[in-house]
């Protein structure tokens, strides 16, 4: 399929939402019989399937706990996060809305999965605590939704909030994905990069393309911020250069913290 078709297809479905967001704010999207009818071969976790055409299915907006390979230990709610997927997508008139950027880098198909109701799947796995929201542009189109149901799991402490997932960033000791909180000490700037220290050895990395897109971002100094994301160990300690770094691309990723 082409980009014009693909794009023409996503932004006929995106309308559709809107005219029904705002009297079903809590399943992100109810249009039924949008999107190509598919059928779940495989559940291989909580945010990833195979379907029975042979593609894998990466869920755009929901990262869950990665189950444990090769000896390792899962992480919490992780099989939990994989059963609640088998359920979702064991039913008949399941649908996938394929995103905007259509593969990762993994040639995984990136897309949202609905129901025969046209309920997004993504947005029941959050409403249970099984995952944390997340946004990578292009994809962002259910964003917001998405973090509406995580806030949802968060105030009522279900699913993974039964226990607080956030790490404090000077506690930060690997890579991979993290919700992470602590101060910001200082920003610099080069050529090409923004580069936000926090408490440890976690540094943010925006690049100066995007840089417009984050208001007010000098007042984040001294600030607390919760940020999310997949973190990168860069296996260094070479002097002024922090071993772990968090690239940070979308602004919803990142929260300013209040006193309460």
């Amino acid at each position: 399929m082409s980009d014009s078709k693909k794009a023409l297809r996503w932004g006929a479905f995106f309308v559709a939402w809107l005219l029904v967001a705002p009297a079903l704010a809590d399943t992100c999207g109810r249009v039924p019989g949008t999107g190509e009818p598919v059928v779940s071969r495989y559940v291989i976790d909580g945010d990833t399937l195979e379907l029975s055409d042979g593609r894998r299915v990466r869920l755009i907006g929901i990262n869950t706990p990665e189950i444990g390979r090769k000896g390792r230990p899962s992480e919490p709610y992780a099989q939990q996060a994989r059963a609640a997927l088998e359920r979702r997508v064991a039913r008949p008139g399941l649908r996938l809305v394929v995103g905007e950027q259509d593969r990762d880098h993994y040639g995984r198909t990136l897309g949202h999965l609905f129901d025969a109701r046209g309920v997004n799947v993504e947005a029941q796995l959050l409403r249970e605590g099984m995952g944390l929201a997340i946004g990578v542009p292009p994809n962002l189109s259910l964003l917001d939704c998405h973090l509406q149901q995580e806030a949802v799991a968060r105030s009522g402490g279900v699913g993974l909030w039964r226990q607080d997932p956030v790490v404090m960033a000077d506690k930060v000791r690997a890579g991979g994905f993290h919700l992470v909180r602590g101060q910001v000490r200082s920003i610099e700037r080069t050529r090409d990069h923004l580069w936000l220290e926090l408490e440890g050895t976690l540094v943010l990395r925006i690049l100066a393309g995007d840089r417009p897109r984050f208001e007010r971002l000098d007042d984040w100094v001294g600030k607390e911020l919760e940020v999310r994301g997949w973190v990168v160990d860069r296996k260094t300690r070479r002097a002024g250069r922090q071993r772990f770094m968090l690239p940070l691309q979308e602004p919803r990723m990142a929260v300013v913290q209040t006193a309460e």
